[in-house]
């Protein structure tokens, strides 16, 4: 890789193991890009964040239930907010008005992960695609 491409940093919260594992393997095919790290609660995504200050996190909203919209919102009012790629189970235009209330930058279904998650990168860092 030629020295003044920046890898950007991704970070994923889930509380599912099984999709932590298998999102952290497909980041790290990716092109342009570096897991930053992994959370599976709140607590832990905020420390995560403030700690390793991706540039993106993936975050999904059923992760913390009734709070994952106020999770975006606590994340995003970090100094240091990354862009917040919020991973829905069912991916409707509700889903979508709600994380962008939120303040997330965009929403991706997770029955269309990789597709989903590549055109949102695309769109977050059109650069780096």
């Amino acid at each position: 890789m030629e020295a003044h491409t920046k890898l950007r940093k991704v970070a994923i919260a889930d509380d599912s193991p099984a999709f932590l594992a298998a999102a952290a393997n497909y980041i790290a095919t990716i092109p342009g890009f570096t897991l930053a790290g992994i959370a599976s609660t709140p607590p832990q995504t905020l420390a995560l964040v403030e700690s390793a200050t991706p540039d993106v996190l993936l975050l999904d909203l059923g992760m913390a239930p009734k709070r994952g919209l106020e999770l975006v919102q606590k994340v995003k009012a970090l100094r240091a907010a990354p862009a917040v790629v919020a991973l829905v189970l069912f991916n409707t235009p509700e889903a979508l008005a709600a994380a962008k209330r939120a303040g997330a930058d965009e929403l991706v279904g997770k029955a269309s992960f990789i597709s989903g998650l590549a055109q949102a990168l695309g769109r977050l860092f059109p650069a780096a695609s």
